[in-house]
């Protein structure tokens, strides 16, 4: 018997349904797989670009490159998917984009593309917060590390964990987040974006040290984090 998916409550399951049958829209010449990772891409770089300069040429010409592939209608689509999404977080801190990855049945089982389940993530915050409750008491905010953060969440989980505890996640909370993939970094990027968390998010091999990219999120380019300021 399949499971009953948390989130899938009302109005959330909508929301979430809705991107979806938007993103299925526009397939045709390409594939949900493409569309969808392409998606990913554009909000990246609109997050992005909305403080980072540093970066903001090479990323401007490659959202301009991913944008010429669709028509006008479909552009407006993406947009609608993006506006869907950012109001799925007001309502509620979950990882949305790794729910829509599954239901999709986009997951490359062949590479370990399974994503933990949001209520699965939220009890594994609960257990291992003491620690980190810890550091925020101590010093002010946690910085907490994920050196392979999938769609992210288990940071997530960690985020409405805290806020269910009563701490400011916009204030008390900083996060180094890598992943190999970039697909994968980028869509924990865009939620830890949209949910206000200082962050920087690198494409990254862990065994290697290996650097291929590097994402900050807006609110740690607007605030004392700033690594431009170091």
């Amino acid at each position: 018997m399949k499971g009953k998916n948390l989130s899938e409550g009302g109005h959330f399951m909508n929301t979430k349904r809705e991107i979806m049958k938007k993103l299925q829209s526009i397939t045709g010449k390409y594939s949900i797989n493409t569309v969808f990772i392409d998606w990913i891409h554009l909000m990246a770089y609109t997050c992005s670009n909305t403080l980072d300069q540093l970066h903001f040429d090479e990323r401007e010409a490659l959202y301009l490159t991913i944008i010429k592939k669709y028509s006008k209608d479909q552009v407006t689509t993406f947009c609608e998917c993006f506006a869907l999404l950012t109001i799925a977080f007001e309502e509620n801190s979950i990882d949305w984009l790794g729910e829509i990855y599954m239901e999709l049945n986009l997951a490359n089982s062949s590479l370990g593309q399974c994503f933990t389940p949001n209520h699965v993530a939220k009890l594994m915050a609960e257990l291992t917060f003491v620690s980190g409750q810890t550091e925020v008491l101590e010093s002010g905010r946690m910085n907490y590390y994920e050196p392979c953060c999938g769609s992210g969440s288990m940071i997530i989980g960690l985020i409405s964990v805290m806020q269910k505890k009563g701490y400011n996640t916009q204030t008390q909370l900083i996060v180094h987040c890598e992943d190999l993939d970039e697909n994968c970094l980028l869509m924990t990027y865009v939620q830890l974006s949209l949910l206000g968390i200082s962050a920087i998010c690198q494409v990254k091999n862990s065994l290697t040290n290996e650097v291929f990219s590097t994402w900050y999120t807006p609110f740690l380019l607007k605030n004392s984090f700033n690594p431009n300021k170091h």
